[in-house]
């Protein structure tokens, strides 16, 4: 005989649930969660504007005394040079040629004839003079610059301002050139020097 199979008996089915009350019903932020904020907004400080470079190379303009021909004499190794345009051409020979370094020193008060007088020589020039020129125009820079307080404090209250051997045409090496591209070296040497009198 068949069996007769067994009545199919009704699956229970959950209520529906209102998914929009229940959503109403949650909490706006889950328990120890702060509430969402939007990012604060930090004003971000202006910098400061740069400084402006400070030229300078005419003898009728302010800081022409940061010029090697300004009237400023230099004592090294118990001589006065009447200029540190005159030492620094000096250099060139002392201790290897010194009657012409003592020509220099003494020739005249103008350091454009001393300079002339070093060209002149360029044939008894120290051999390393090339690898030591820079380092030998900071020697006689700091001469200058701390055996004249006023020329000192000039060049502390130039701030941060790149100072520029505004010399054109005439010098690219110690100068800006005529380009305005030129390596400025004695400018470069005076903010090294400006940093070190500030220490």
């Amino acid at each position: 005989m068949v069996p007769t199979p067994a009545a199919a008996v009704p699956i229970a089915r959950p209520p529906l649930m209102n998914m929009n009350h229940e959503l109403d019903d949650l909490p706006e932020h889950p328990p120890g969660h702060l509430p969402d904020r939007p990012p604060v907004r930090r004003a971000i400080p202006n910098k400061p504007p740069r400084p402006r470079p400070l030229l300078f190379y005419e003898e009728n303009e302010k800081y022409f005394e940061f010029t090697n021909l300004a009237p400023y004499p230099v004592v090294s190794q118990w001589k006065e040079y009447p200029t540190s345009e005159h030492l620094f051409q000096a250099k060139k020979f002392l201790g290897y040629a010194p009657s012409i370094a003592e020509r220099i020193r003494t020739i005249s008060n103008d350091p454009r004839v001393a300079s002339e007088e070093g060209n002149r020589n360029s044939s008894a020039v120290r051999s390393d003079w090339r690898e030591k020129e820079i380092e030998i125009m900071e020697e006689v820079l700091e001469l200058k610059f701390t055996q004249h307080q006023k020329l000192r404090r000039l060049l502390l209250d130039t701030g941060e301002r790149y100072l520029i051997f505004n010399s054109g045409k005439y010098d690219d090496f110690w100068g800006n050139g005529a380009d305005g591209k030129g390596r400025n070296e004695l400018g470069k040497a005076l903010m090294r020097l400006r940093e070190m009198l500030r220490q």
